[in-house]
């Protein structure tokens, strides 16, 4: 625990590296926000041949790519003029392809979904299946689509499942693109379900149409803190680097670059960083170095985007035997304080040290 000013309150194994979990998304959340700044809104490229009615979908990654963002599109493609698709194209080419992150499970669980240059819905598919085992749209903004019906066939407890999708490479972008089409026919557009991944160009009679993300990197970044949500936090660390001119960036050569930025932030190369959300194990850093993120946020007025834990404001990290939590809350005297919790071992008392280091320098906020 240290004082905004650096001053260090109370240490204990504060320079040991240790598995930070989903606590590194803070180190995520300031590289970006350092590179792109809190205004900044991804762009998805949408090219329309009018001579044979193809559109092209290319993809940086935006991981807000969401169903009411993707209704504002087919909005602004209409009133270009767009009234007929036969064949919808998912240009990936922007990364690379078979991304794949350290830790990332087979599950469907949301956690262990894919990414790449382009997805929806965070590469997750929304079903409600009812008792007579019928599958249904599991959110009224997104229709079902043949990958989804065939995604929940081996559902069967009734209810709401989101499942992921693991294979970005394939199954994402088609899923994308059964999406697109399917909205495109709710606003009147025929389309034909022809669906392709491959790479276009951009030449010739094309209308073109550069959709910026309705949400800010600010909105992105909270709301990737607030649900931990893993997809946003290596897609934005690629798109970062994308931006820098990256030629279809790595997940190492994002892991690279965020390296660097701690390294700058830290002074200290004390750490590992294998990605950018926290699955891997393989990541370590120290507590000292946390908070050392956790004042370089302070400082740009960025903890306001830590979302609320407790009685503090603070982004926890858990993996099987591992329980973090780091972040900021005031003492009586107005004193802001910073603290990173960082425990490596079977004993889950991270809420324990929390309360204890309340009440050892004053209240929260």
């Amino acid at each position: 625990m240290e004082d905004a000013e650096g001053k260090v309150l109370l240490t204990w194994h504060g320079q040991e590296p240790l598995v930070p979990a989903s606590v590194l998304k803070l180190a995520t959340a300031a590289f970006v926000l350092d590179e792109l700044g809190e205004d900044y809104r991804p762009k998805t490229t949408f090219l329309y041949n009018p001579d044979t009615d193809v559109l092209c979908v290319r993809g940086t990654g935006d991981p807000f790519l969401v169903s009411d963002e993707l209704r504002c599109v087919v909005d602004s493609l209409k009133a270009l003029g767009v009234d007929t698709v036969q064949t919808c194209i998912a240009d990936c080419s922007n990364f690379r392809d078979h991304l794949t992150v350290e830790g990332q499970g087979n599950s469907y669980n949301p956690y262990d979904a894919g990414f790449g240059a382009f997805f929806v819905n965070f590469n997750t598919i929304s079903v409600r299946i009812v008792s007579d085992g019928s599958v249904h749209p599991g959110e009224s903004e997104t229709p079902l689509t043949a990958l989804a019906r065939a995604r929940a066939r081996h559902i069967r407890s009734p209810g709401l499942h989101r499942l992921s999708i693991h294979d970005g490479d394939f199954s994402g972008p088609l899923y994308g693109l059964e999406l697109f089409g399917a909205l495109l026919k709710e606003k009147g557009i025929h389309t034909s379900e022809n669906y392709t991944i491959e790479s276009c160009q951009d030449s010739g009679n094309y209308i073109r149409y550069e959709h910026a993300n309705s949400r800010t990197l600010a909105d992105m970044v909270t709301s990737m803190l607030k649900y931990s949500n893993n997809v946003v936090a290596n897609a934005l660390l690629l798109h970062t680097m994308y931006q820098r001119s990256t030629a279809q960036p790595s997940v190492e050569q994002g892991a690279e670059a965020l390296s660097d930025f701690l390294a700058d932030v830290c002074g200290t190369n004390n750490f590992v960083v294998h990605e950018g959300s926290g699955l891997s194990r393989s990541n370590c850093i120290r507590p000292l170095d946390v908070v050392g993120i956790l004042r370089y946020m302070v400082h740009h007025g960025w903890d306001d985007y830590l979302p609320e834990y407790d009685t503090v404001r603070a982004k926890s990290g858990t993996l099987d035997g591992v329980s973090c939590l780091a972040g900021t809350f005031r003492e009586e005297s107005g004193r802001r304080l910073l603290f990173a919790i960082l425990l490596n071992g079977a004993i889950d008392c991270r809420d324990k040290a929390l309360h204890l280091l309340i009440d050892l320098f004053g209240r929260s906020e």
